[in-house]
């Protein structure tokens, strides 16, 4: 048999889409791999200042001929500009990309690595099922700062000043942070209010973060209780209980203790995400990997003891919540505001 002619046969379905998926893939991650050896260089800490591409290599103490070739894509990238055969940082880079900016990502960026290396395994995770992560260790320096970071990058701010366009915040004189975590929502809430107290309520090695973050901006309004929120007695007399992406935000168990900590007439203001199966990547990546005292759920931003948004917001209204808005937030995020009836 003549196997030559074989060669002249065309596929019947066009390679263009596995191709370009293929290369979108690759270029993805050459981008990802460009931008963390650039952070892990130490690369825009030296590029404040326009510099030559052998003074950077100099000084760097790497090769001379790789420098500019990796300069030269952080340039197509937008994170370098090259002017008169100097680099130096883009404004994109120097408010988030060095280590002395207020608004620095760098931390967020490492905690990247622990979703990389879930992605490295997924051949494991789709054979012997999600990785068993052990909640105190999750919950460490890295995650923290990683959020307390990402939070400053507008969502803080757009959060704080809706609260406070929604309720009466200016009579509010103590507040509950339900699983506050690095603070910084209660640290914003104090400086816009001088006479409000907030309680930021977390696992006690969170609040011990809590505190740094407290004293780094200089509040004396702010304070720490150390516990578990399922099984520990979270306070009372609460003029507002607020509650950010907590994992605990969807549970009905938590709604009775919310509603005892509360001052009547006070007010419940509850963010989260309303998650779904809408998009299956953002599933996969949910699903990758579960505590190992509390399961997830299928669902994105789903444990296996919580409900859906629609189903907690009713649950709401059956325990004496009247539920007087919900609002919609620029990173597909939802708040509820409920008042205590």
């Amino acid at each position: 048999m003549n196997l030559a002619k074989e060669l002249m046969k065309r596929p019947e379905v066009c390679s263009d889409k596995l191709i370009q998926f293929i290369d979108d893939s690759m270029n993805g991650f050459r981008k990802y791999k460009i931008l963390t050896t650039a952070v892990k260089l130490q690369l825009f800490e030296y590029t404040k200042d326009p510099v030559s591409s052998e003074e950077l290599a100099s000084k760097m103490g790497y090769d001379p001929e790789m420098v500019p070739l990796l300069c030269d894509v952080l340039c197509e990238c937008g994170l370098l500009a090259l002017k008169d055969e100097k680099y130096s940082n883009t404004e994109l880079t120097n408010t988030y990309l060095v280590s002395d900016s207020s608004f620095s990502q760098l931390n967020y960026l490492r905690d990247m690595e622990r979703n990389i290396s879930m992605w490295e395994k997924l051949d494991e995770i789709i054979t012997n099922g999600p990785v068993i992560v052990d909640k105190q260790s999750f919950f460490g320096d890295r995650v923290i700062h990683s959020m307390a970071e990402n939070a400053k990058c507008g969502m803080l701010q757009e959060v704080v000043d809706t609260v406070m366009e929604n309720i009466d915040f200016d009579s509010a004189t103590k507040m509950l942070d339900l699983g506050g975590g690095h603070g910084l929502y209660s640290i914003a809430f104090t400086g816009q209010n001088e006479n409000l107290k907030a309680f930021v309520f977390d696992l006690p090695q969170v609040t011990e973060h809590t505190k740094k973050y407290a004293e780094k901006y200089g509040t004396d309004q702010v304070y720490v209780i150390s516990g578990n929120f399922f099984t520990d007695d979270i306070g009372s007399e609460y003029d507002m209980i607020f509650s950010s992406l907590n994992p605990g935000g969807r549970v009905p168990d938590l709604i009775p203790k919310v509603v005892s900590a509360l001052k009547m007439g006070g007010v419940f203001v509850n963010r989260q995400v309303p998650g779904g199966d809408s998009d299956p990547m953002q599933t996969l990546n949910w699903n990758l990997w579960t505590f190992n005292d509390t399961k997830k759920a299928r669902s994105q931003f789903s444990f296996e003891n919580s409900v859906s948004l629609d189903e907690y917001i009713d649950i709401l209204k059956a325990n004496n919540f009247d539920v007087f808005k919900i609002l919609d937030l620029t990173d597909d995020s939802r708040i509820v505001f409920s008042r205590k009836i």
